[in-house]
């Protein structure tokens, strides 16, 4: 069985310039992946994004929202200038049609793991979606694609129960805050695994108290991490956390939102992971992917903006969804202080877990 690459040149389409997220991210990945020669190995497969549809958008985002973007894009067109949606979100000309293949690319992915096509898959697409909500994007974000790929999986597929795992270092604070009171759909169940740097660090939300009302009531958990925490966070975060909500959960399908600016020398963050670390974490999801999901993973692109780090680390989780777990690219370890573990041990995770404890029966 293959393991699919979602990919097209209308990615590229979505041109803001010298932008922190920049069509060179996508360019320096495929870049790689072919030197590496990755992609003439049959054992993965190149797949075609579709458009999604305005319908299939409108499962969480709202009317005034579409039409805001196409609205700015035109106007980009127009003018032939770079429209800026707030500070740090922009548009051009393609970003709309760039979108909805962004959108597409998911969910097409998604029919080729239902379908038996492919065993998982890896959508590296732009722009991202985890910081865009139902009514405003944010954060580099236009349509939000784990949110929307989620509530297709509902809606059209069958699917039950979805499990969220978002290791960007910023919170996907978007899809969050679309499944704070659960999912959209009657039909689905969701939660959500948030894993992201806290503490004067933007979006600024994510929280360990941030659980989630209503049917969402403890569905939504957030792994504050502080700066500096480097790669053995991860192990704790499974065996406490991730491992006894999964195994009551029981999970029919994994989404991944993958950012990799959790590297140590990315300049936007304050992190200290390897970029093996997350492959690291990959290699537990496909534990529990077999146990409950009949293997289905599928990771999409979030943030990264170390161009060469970032194509090391998703090059890396390539290979783990494609079974070859030891064939992965490693620098030296790293550890995280001292004082940061005792922090997740003594205080984060039993915090945590107290707050969690009324919704889940394993702690």
């Amino acid at each position: 069985m293959t393991t699919g690459i979602v990919y097209d040149d209308i990615y590229l389409e979505h041109n803001i310039g010298t932008h922190v997220e920049s069509h060179e991210r996508l360019i320096a990945i495929m870049d790689f992946l072919k030197t590496k020669k990755l992609l003439e190995d049959p054992s993965f497969k190149i797949i075609k994004p579709r458009k999604a549809t305005i319908d299939q958008i409108r499962y969480v985002h709202r009317e005034r929202l579409i039409k805001e973007i196409q609205e700015i894009c035109e106007l980009s067109a127009k003018t032939q200038r770079i429209q800026y949606i707030d500070m740090d979100t922009a548009a051009s000309p393609k970003t709309y049609e760039a979108s909805l293949y962004s959108v597409g690319g998911n969910l097409h992915a998604a029919d080729e793991i239902l379908n038996g096509n492919i065993k998982n898959a890896f959508a590296l697409v732009r722009p991202p979606g985890h910081h865009s909500n139902s009514h405003r994007f944010a954060g580099f974000c236009i349509f939000n694609n784990v949110a929307i790929t989620a509530e297709y999986l509902f809606r059209e597929k069958g699917i039950n129960k979805v499990a969220i795992f978002d290791w960007d270092c910023h919170h996907g604070n978007g899809t969050q805050d679309i499944f704070y009171q659960g999912s959209k759909s009657d039909s689905g169940e969701l939660v959500m695994f948030n894993s992201h740097q806290y503490g004067y660090f933007y979006p600024g939300t994510g929280n360990y108290d941030e659980i989630g009302t209503g049917k969402g009531a403890g569905k939504i958990i957030n792994y504050a991490m502080p700066a500096g925490s480097a790669d053995d966070v991860i192990p704790l975060y499974f065996d406490e956390i991730i491992i006894p909500i999964c195994n009551e959960f029981k999970p029919d399908f994994i989404l991944i939102s993958a950012g990799f600016d959790t590297h140590w020398t990315d300049q936007l963050t304050n992190m200290n992971w390897t970029y093996q670390a997350p492959a690291e974490y990959l290699k537990k999801l496909k534990i529990i992917a077999q146990k409950y999901a009949n293997d289905r993973i599928l990771i999409t692109l979030e943030g990264g903006y170390e161009l060469d780090k970032q194509a090391r680390a998703v090059y890396n989780c390539l290979k783990v969804l494609n079974d070859e777990d030891n064939d992965i690219i490693q620098e030296e370890s790293r550890t995280s202080d001292p004082k940061l573990l005792d922090y997740f041990n003594r205080r984060l995770i039993p915090a945590l877990k107290e707050k969690l404890s009324p919704h889940w029966n394993c702690f």
